[in-house]
């Protein structure tokens, strides 16, 4: 009864209720206008040209793909949605913010002498960093420790630890703060740095966090002497905007130490709340040179979100650190024309010569990512995904279990980790590189989040991951082509059904 009320009190549901009750007026709207007042061809129209700008715009097949789908098959209504649900061009102040989180993270960046290093090593791996490079404007690192963490109550004890090590500022950008035992304890902390003099900043995704924090969460920080913004607030009305979210972990201390990766800042990632069994994640820690790309990261955005005048060069790291192997973090927007978290993924799976092992807890794909995958897979390369067992979202996950049977004939392994939930965004390829982010393999995460992601290139932490993949392969269970196709006529309808909304999912 208890869970029901906080249910139907919360404000996703009153959220949610209003929003389709606009929803339901708009469809009847303009009906009534297309057979009552005349607009039909007006209508008909919209849709038309709807659709040529759909189809003459800079966006990935599958996701103009959907949208061409409904304006067909709505020729009355598609117009009229795309435009308010679906039109994602900036205007020209918009553009210019996204100008700004650019040169943001060129202003007093320190000389990277690992550009001119990693193209004499590593021509092929170069070839990737000169592409993040070169869209994002934030360079590898040398310099750099690394530490991976497989459990989220290590992290946290030590995030804590370093937490009350802080001098000069700390920077939080999540995605989901929880008020939870863990963020107590660490709000607890920022609360003394502050009262010290340290500068402490957060910004937390607003509808990420809506069923965890009350409306006006900031001003609750703002009173303890932190200054925080929610990115994106949610309204209570159909906007384009809305689903448009910052997906992205940052916990940044005196420009030396960085966290990142999967876990968020809520217990039931270090399993103190069980919904969806085991919650299998991971986090790592930075510490060095590489950290400056993730403070730029951060004080791009609060520029972005509160029009401050940033000085990025007065939060360049102070410590030298000797590290092992090249340190590339880097971030993705959904308002340019480059996925990059999703080409940079194909790019390491192209260049992969014996395996390439993949964590992620959703698989919707678009058809250039099928299609590298299933290449490499039938060039011999060891392919293996790793998922979820026990899903959090049951739509979700129905499209992406549709996407097994190709990879799975095309030579691609699959496994589930079957305690329970794997949220872990990673990749591993040959013992030389790995990815560890925020970016899933999915539409929202390559083309609607701000997301990141840290690119390692012979450095030690690789061997931690690996390590962390053979034992979770060890708990998991192998799909077989023959047990993915023994599926009833109801299940492929429904998985038919979400596949064609699988963009917006």
């Amino acid at each position: 009864m208890r869970k029901a009320l906080r249910f139907f009190t919360s404000r996703l549901f009153w959220t949610t209720l209003v929003i389709l009750l606009q929803f339901g007026i708009l469809v009847y709207a303009v009906f009534w206008a297309s057979f009552r007042a005349g607009f039909f061809f007006a209508f008909m129209l919209l849709s038309v040209v709807m659709s040529l700008v759909v189809f003459t715009r800079s966006e990935k097949a599958a996701y103009k793909t959907v949208w061409i789908f409904l304006i067909a098959v709505l020729p009355i209504l598609g117009g009229v949605l795309y435009v308010l649900m679906a039109n994602k061009q900036l205007g020209r102040l918009g553009r210019k913010k996204i100008q700004a989180l650019r040169s943001a993270n060129l202003q007093g960046q320190p000389e990277s002498r690992a550009v001119q290093l990693l193209g004499s090593i590593e021509p092929e791996y170069a070839r990737i960093s000169s592409f993040v490079r070169n869209v994002t404007s934030l360079s590898p690192w040398v310099d750099t420790a690394a530490e991976y963490f497989r459990y989220a109550d290590s992290f946290f004890i030590d995030l804590l630890k370093e937490v009350g090590r802080a001098e000069r500022f700390i920077f939080i950008e999540y995605f989901i703060i929880d008020q939870g035992h863990w963020w107590t304890a660490i709000l607890r902390e920022l609360e003394r740095k502050a009262a010290e003099g340290v500068d402490v900043r957060v910004i937390y995704d607003d509808m990420g966090s809506i069923n965890v924090l009350p409306p006006n969460y900031a001003k609750t920080l703002e009173q303890k002497g932190i200054r925080a913004i929610a990115f994106n607030k949610v309204r209570m009305h159909i906007n384009p905007r809305m689903n448009f979210r910052d997906h992205r972990k940052i916990f940044c201390i005196d420009g030396n130490v960085c966290y990142t990766g999967g876990l968020n800042l809520a217990d039931e990632y270090a399993n103190d709340l069980i919904r969806f069994g085991y919650w299998k994640d991971n986090a790592i820690k930075i510490r060095g040179a590489a950290v400056w790309n993730l403070t730029c990261m951060f004080l791009a955005m609060w520029k972005a979100l509160t029009g401050d005048n940033v000085q990025p060069g007065h939060y360049a790291p102070t410590e030298h650190v000797e590290g092992d192997g090249f340190v590339h973090p880097f971030g993705d927007n959904p308002f340019d024309e480059i996925t990059v978290g999703e080409d940079v993924y194909m790019q390491v799976i192209s260049s992969a010569k014996r395996y390439v092992w993949i964590m992620t807890p959703y698989l919707i794909l678009d058809d250039a990512m099928m299609g590298t995958l299933m290449i490499a897979a039938r060039s011999g390369v060891d392919v293996r995904i790793l998922m979820p067992h026990v899903p959090d979202k049951k739509s979700v996950f129905e499209v992406s279990r549709s996407n097994y049977m190709p990879l799975l004939k095309s030579g691609v392994k699959i496994y589930e980790f079957i305690p329970g939930f794997l949220h872990a965004k990673m990749f591993l390829a040959d013992d030389d590189i790995a990815i560890i982010g925020t970016t899933n393999m999915d539409y929202r995460s390559f083309y609607l989040h701000f997301e990141l992601s840290v690119l390692f290139y012979h450095a030690g932490i690789i061997r931690d991951v690996k390590a962390d993949f053979e034992d979770t392969f060890g708990m998991s269970e192998e799909q077989t082509a023959e047990k993915c196709g023994r599926i009833g006529l109801f299940t492929r309808l429904k998985r038919t059904f979400f596949c064609l909304f699988s963009s917006a999912l």
